[in-house]
């Protein structure tokens, strides 16, 4: 069996950005565009510097080639907001600058469960919402999504608000 999810989901706030997007963000994004065409940070209206956390696209990238579905699963109160940002930021894959969006394969966002959130998108994905039919793995900051467990979905947790997810934490769960 191979050791890589068959989905990993991802919070968003405070563990693929580090803010709060509908708190601590005001539109429109600036584009900061690297030399290499990569966008990895933004500029709000009020002068707010955001980047993504640095292992984010690696770790997705990893997980694609390895086969997962990529899902982002967020209680944002402002989902136009994460919708921006994940069109604004861009990275390098396959040789091709694409958006950080284009990497998830399903969105799911609102003020409900993780366990919600995953099920409808697996539902898209697959055709039905039994967790426990898949590899799953929920990467996330807050302790109480803790209970995705409950549901065979393995839990990561990010406790660094500095570093997000990192690749040796990614390392270390899969």
């Amino acid at each position: 069996m191979s050791k890589y999810p068959e989905v990993a989901a991802f919070d968003l706030d405070y563990t693929v950005w580090p803010c709060y997007c509908d708190t601590h963000l005001t539109p429109p994004f600036k584009p900061v565009i690297n030399t290499n065409g990569e966008v990895r940070t933004v500029v709000d209206a009020r002068g707010y510097q955001l980047s993504f956390y640095k292992d984010i696209p690696r770790i997705i990238i990893d997980l694609k080639k390895n086969g997962a579905k990529i899902i982002s699963a967020s209680r944002t109160w402002a989902p136009e907001i994460a919708k921006d940002l994940l069109k604004t930021f861009k990275v390098d894959y396959n040789g091709k600058i694409v958006t950080l969006g284009s990497l998830f394969d399903e969105t799911e966002w609102g003020e409900r469960s993780k366990i919600g959130h995953i099920g409808d998108a697996l539902k898209r994905l697959y055709g039905d919402n039994d967790l426990r039919q898949y590899r799953i793995c929920l990467f996330d900051d807050e302790a109480r999504n803790r209970d995705v467990e409950k549901h065979g979905v393995k839990f990561i947790y990010v406790r660094d608000p500095e570093n997000g997810p990192t690749w040796k934490l990614y390392r270390d769960n899969l």
